[in-house]
């Protein structure tokens, strides 16, 4: 069934928030096209990983690259009724071929003999990768990690019949690119607009991988969750240093001189859920005689606080978070350095993969969004330091992880005049076996993944991104009862008095 929103239903959850139990599946934000959704208890985080479908049913949208939106698997059916009589076969559908195309590998080059085939659907302006749903798993790999698959919208359209554009040189991404570039002071023809962040950093390391073929990338501290999925999928491997301490640093210097070419260097600053800043500085220092690019992920602290091109070659951003704030759009930007000496290099690659391409309806949407973006970003810089100077000093807060104490030197360094430390924190309590769950269950406020919208998101972060490996992240320093706070554009005595108030009623 497709979840359909009437106007006069609207629910604006800043003010009203989801977070009782009966509200597990509530669009966040109140819309058809949200990117987030209502997890409200601890349970329902654990149940929503386990697919129960007392979870699984109440969800009316989800994270994209996690959750098939209803609307989206109409289209999937439909396609699946006119090819499959049998109920053996599912699909994915992308709106631009290379893409499918790049599917199509990705399956046949991961499993053994099985018949897999791209169809033209909706009269050429959408393709299905059809396989057998043996092989379901390896094709969810794909949409998950690349995150190129259709946006709600375009099923949108393509289930009506309307006739759907993918263009850059629409008004509305042309203003979304030379807002970019105004932004970061880089080059209109350096900017690339993805349909969300991961295909942006997909794009990236497919340019870097095939400039310097049969050669490894190294991972800079502990990524977002597929950032460094995709550097094991994609090229000749990974080598994964996950801290941002000066043992990294070290590693790195050691790789260097021990002479093995590198394809990249991929950091987020400051990374996600910890929040810690790379010196790039010293990376830059380190690489500089082998010219090894540097790929920069600044979502978190997003280009009004830091300006990472003093050292990045390359800077990718995911424009769901702070960029729209809204929350019911998704898109990424990939945005080359032009005093880069790699710069003509990496642009001709991006170009030639034909693939930097945002439907027009989202492109629309998005360029409305960002108007008042640097104004939002600048509430939450003044909000979150109250917030966390207020948790530092509660006797069930045992630590809190945030840019402003976190490698603060490193983050200073690219820090720019007047920007601050932007709306992420992460925080574990005292005693978490016994006092985690509660706190989360209690809290009156939007709970589900995502971040950098307009109201506050709380999730628990190792359990939604990390559920079947929480030994191996506790191994690199993530804790299993990390909650993670992206705050938003509600006051600071509204959300203050919400975090204690559940805080206090747990520490009784």
């Amino acid at each position: 069934m497709v979840y359909n929103l009437q106007p006069e239903e609207y629910r604006n959850v800043s003010e009203n928030p989801p977070f009782r139990e009966a509200e597990v599946g509530h669009p966040l934000p109140d819309s058809e096209y949200a990117v987030s959704v209502s997890l409200p208890t601890w349970d329902s985080v654990i149940g929503y990983e386990e697919s129960r479908s007392s979870v699984l049913d109440k969800l009316k949208t989800g994270y994209p690259r996690f959750f098939v939106s209803p609307i989206i698997k109409s289209l999937e059916n439909k396609v699946l009724r006119d090819f499959d009589k049998n109920d053996e076969l599912d699909c994915l559908i992308f709106n631009i071929e290379s893409v499918a195309v790049r599917c199509r590998d990705f399956i046949l080059n991961r499993t053994d003999g099985w018949d897999i085939s791209i169809k033209s659907i909706s009269n050429g302006l959408a393709f299905a990768v059809v396989f057998p749903k043996q092989v379901q798993f390896v094709a969810k790999k794909f949409w998950r990690y690349f995150g190129e698959g259709l946006s709600v919208r375009c099923a949108k359209s393509l289930l009506a019949g309307r006739v759907i554009k993918n263009s850059n040189n629409c008004e509305a991404v042309e203003k979304i690119k030379q807002q970019l570039a105004d932004d970061t002071g880089q080059n209109y023809d350096d900017v690339f607009i993805y349909p969300s962040g991961m295909a942006a950093v997909s794009a990236v390391h497919r340019s870097l991988t095939s400039i310097t073929p049969d050669t490894r990338s190294v991972q800079f501290d502990f990524p977002y969750v597929d950032v460094l999925k995709i550097q094991k999928e994609i090229g000749s491997g990974v080598v994964f240093l996950p801290s941002a301490n000066n043992d990294s640093i070290l590693e790195l210097e050691k790789i260097i001189n021990d002479g093995e070419q590198l394809c990249g260097i991929y950091c987020e600053l400051p990374s996600n859920p910890l929040l810690r800043s790379a010196d790039l500085e010293s990376i830059k220092r380190i690489i500089s005689p082998t010219k090894t690019p540097i790929v920069v992920d600044d979502t978190v602290a997003t280009n009004v606080n830091v300006d990472v091109f003093k050292y990045a070659d390359v800077v990718t951003t995911s424009l769901t978070k702070y960029y729209s704030g809204v929350g019911d759009v998704i898109a990424g930007a990939v945005i080359v350095n032009g005093a880069s000496q790699l710069r003509g290099k990496i642009v001709s690659q991006l170009k030639s993969q034909n693939d930097s391409s945002l439907y027009q309806e989202d492109a629309v949407v998005l360029s409305k969004n960002i108007t008042d973006y640097r104004d939002r970003v600048l509430r939450v810089n003044k909000t979150t330091p109250l917030i966390v100077d207020l948790l530092e000093d509660h006797p069930l807060v045992n630590k809190v992880w945030y840019p402003k104490y976190e490698t603060r030197s490193n983050y200073d360094a690219v820090k720019r005049d007047g920007g601050g430390f932007s709306g992420l924190f992460s925080i574990e309590l005292k005693r978490p076996e016994q006092t985690t769950a509660k706190f989360y269950d209690l809290l009156q406020l939007c709970k589900g993944p995502s971040l950098g919208a307009n109201f506050t998101l709380v999730c628990p972060y190792t359990l939604l991104a990390h559920y079947d490996e929480l030994e191996w992240c506790e191994d690199n320093g993530v804790s299993r009862w990390l909650i993670r706070f992206s705050v938003g554009q509600e006051s600071f005595d509204y959300l203050s008095k919400k975090i204690l108030c559940a805080l206090n009623a747990v520490a009784q």
